[in-house]
């Protein structure tokens, strides 16, 4: 199992703003060479229109953290117009042609087509204790903190539960998280 937090984010600019990498599998693929299976970041968009990068190849699921964001995606089809409001999944073709208008911080998960994630955003009002292998296989802490392992992790912070490991996790009162369970398919 593996604990990230911001230090272990791997932070870079991009002409609309900053992308934080939180997690790429395989471990030693990169975004460059397009070699991964799938990568979780985190990017505040600074200005009002962007263009997405294309990532032929692989699908997409962008929830916006705060702000919302108007997507137009070019299609072989045609137009596709989408318009998401906060903690609300947008799933779309990486290889589209895509723009985008609104500033914003936004969650992104980049897959193969080979895999099917199950991807679940849960708001905490009261302390809750959940048990970690039966829930997910990745949890973004995007508010708030909770304790794993009587470890207190502030967010923002990703748990990979790459080995499965029965643990229970207690999300604190005012916390808000993404499970991802990435679910290789057949």
């Amino acid at each position: 199992m593996k604990i990230l937090t911001e230090t272990d984010f791997l932070i870079s600019n991009w002409s609309g703003g900053t992308t934080a990498q939180l997690f790429i599998f395989p471990e030693g693929t990169t975004l460059e060479e397009r070699n991964f299976d799938w990568r979780i970041s985190s990017a505040s968009v600074e200005v009002e229109e962007s263009e997405f990068t294309s990532f032929d190849g692989y699908e997409r699921i962008l929830i916006p953290l705060s702000g919302k964001l108007e997507m137009e995606h070019q299609t072989p089809n045609g137009v596709i117009q989408q318009n998401v409001n906060e903690f609300e999944l947008a799933r779309f073709n990486g290889s589209w042609p895509t723009k985008g208008k609104g500033k914003l911080k936004d969650f992104n998960l980049i897959f193969k087509p080979n895999y099917h994630p199950k991807v679940q955003v849960a708001y905490f009002s009261e302390d809750t204790t959940l048990d970690l292998e039966t829930i997910t296989s990745i949890l973004f802490l995007q508010s708030g903190s909770f304790v794993l392992n009587d470890q207190v992790i502030q967010s923002p912070a990703l748990v990979v539960n790459d080995t499965h490991t029965h643990s229970e996790i207690t999300c604190k009162a005012n916390s808000r998280i993404i499970s991802i369970e990435m679910n290789l398919l057949g």
